[in-house]
């Protein structure tokens, strides 16, 4: 049984007619645990990835140039990492707002070629038709004689 008495809002709109503040605040810390758990998701991947360069240099212990070449990358992509962690969302925001803000063109053709990545990533998994075969001849072409 309901009890009047009591201060719960059955409608989220009226909850937010009361207490805009606290809503628009539940969103924001929502928002912001989600961008931080994608950021650590990312941070998680490029450090894989490191691991990854670092272990297909692995079979070049013979030759200790390229070796070095892949272990150098490998520490490259481990310190982008730790710096994907370190800094805040806001941090990482600002930086790629700077770099597009210093090199537009090079952003614009990073955007580019990143959607035409995606487009022919999409376009490849979409059905194709099954071509006709060339075998099936139209009867127009070869009359059959009337007996």
């Amino acid at each position: 049984m309901l009890d009047v008495g009591q201060d719960r809002v059955s409608d989220p709109i009226d909850a937010v007619r009361e207490h805009p503040r606290s809503f628009a605040h539940a969103v924001r810390g929502q928002t912001q645990s989600y961008v931080e758990r994608r950021k650590a998701d990312v941070a998680r991947a490029v450090s894989e990835i490191a691991d990854a360069i670092r272990t297909s240099g692995d079979g070049f212990s013979d030759s200790p140039n390229v070796k070095a070449f892949f272990d150098g990358a490998a520490d490259g992509v481990t310190e982008f990492s730790a710096g994907i962690a370190r800094r805040t969302s806001a941090e990482l925001y600002d930086e790629v707002e700077a770099a597009i803000r210093r090199r537009p063109a090079v952003a614009a053709a990073a955007a580019v070629l990143a959607g035409l990545a995606l487009y022919r990533v999409l376009r490849a998994s979409e059905l194709r038709p099954i071509p006709r075969s060339h075998a099936v001849v139209p009867a127009d072409v070869f009359p059959t004689p009337d007996i």
